[in-house]
């Protein structure tokens, strides 16, 4: 068993206390996701998805490994036993809330390659001037 100390257990308690990055767990005990899937589930920016991850990252929660020209993100490997299960008694408490269960619906269906290409944003793009 290894020795936590307090910046340890304050960084894992920090990333877990943010609701986004909860989400970001649960999506992620799943299955792989990109970044831009994250961000099509959870409705937010770039840049506010990859802040998340970064934290999440940090306190060694989760990795990311290259496949191709994609990131995917996953729950990290070889994470602390303890660590471990409090992230599986946060995951059932949270696996209850509608947010998280319609989350997880989207997990299972979002696809990188008709919503990650530059043409998909472009059309999308385009298409909100054309609302304007």
């Amino acid at each position: 068993m290894r020795k936590h100390n307090l910046n340890n257990i304050e960084k894992t308690l920090s990333a877990l206390a943010e609701p986004s990055r909860l989400r970001c767990l649960c999506l992620l005990a799943s299955r792989k996701l990109a970044v831009c899937e994250i961000r099509e589930i959870l409705g937010l920016s770039f840049s506010t998805v990859s802040k998340h991850l970064s934290v999440l990252q940090e306190a060694g929660l989760i990795e990311n490994e290259k496949e191709g020209k994609w990131v995917h993100y996953h729950l990290a490997e070889n994470i602390d036993p303890e660590i471990k299960s409090l992230l599986d008694n946060v995951q059932a408490l949270a696996s209850e809330d509608p947010v998280i269960k319609n989350d997880l619906k989207m997990a299972r269906t979002v696809d990188k390659n008709k919503i990650c290409s530059l043409k998909t944003y472009l059309k999308k793009s385009n298409s909100k001037f054309k609302e304007e």
